[in-house]
């Protein structure tokens, strides 16, 4: 706008010189008259090319800013999806390691219950032979038939933890 508003000052000046001179003078100033308004006239073309080269660059600059932002949000939407996925892994696995857990207790559990029946078992027969023998007094029998019923208590203890685990495994994989 300022380059119209001094080229149009120029062309002014320009003019008020030729006017000014002789008039025997008067073609040769026509002459530079022309020469100046096609300069000026050049100038002006110069300058609306520039400010349409403004114009595209400005618009070329709100384009790159547009796909900066559309990049960005992109980059925003791929981190937010990779910190779901992380999320989701931890979550996995945090799974995976909790039913392990209860496959160890329930497998501990199970493995208790087997030994103790096992040595309910042993004791029963031990006590077998011995009152088959003799060897016994009514009170020794009573005392290792208090020991095989307390051992059947810790059974029956023993196979409700082994339910529990088991119930525990069923709600941790569901």
């Amino acid at each position: 706008m300022k380059a119209k508003i001094i080229l149009t000052s120029i062309l002014c000046t320009a003019l008020q010189t030729v006017s000014a001179q002789e008039k025997q003078e008067t073609p040769l100033v026509a002459k530079d008259s022309v020469a100046v308004m096609a300069s000026a006239q050049t100038a002006l073309l110069t300058q609306t090319q520039l400010e349409e080269k403004a114009k595209a660059d400005a618009k070329a600059l709100k384009e790159a800013e547009k796909k900066a932002k559309e990049f960005e949000k992109e980059q925003r939407k791929l981190e937010k999806a990779q910190k779901e996925m992380e999320r989701e892994k931890k979550d996995f696995e945090k799974r995976q390691k909790k039913i392990l857990s209860a496959e160890k207790s329930v497998f501990k559990a199970k493995t208790k219950l087997a030994d103790e029946k096992k040595s309910l078992e042993k004791n029963r027969s031990k006590l077998d032979k011995k009152k088959a023998k003799g060897k016994l007094t009514p009170i020794e029998i009573q005392e290792e038939e208090i020991k095989i019923s307390k051992q059947e208590v810790k059974i029956k203890e023993l196979e409700l933890k082994v339910q529990n685990e088991e119930s525990s495994l069923i709600k941790v994989r569901s």
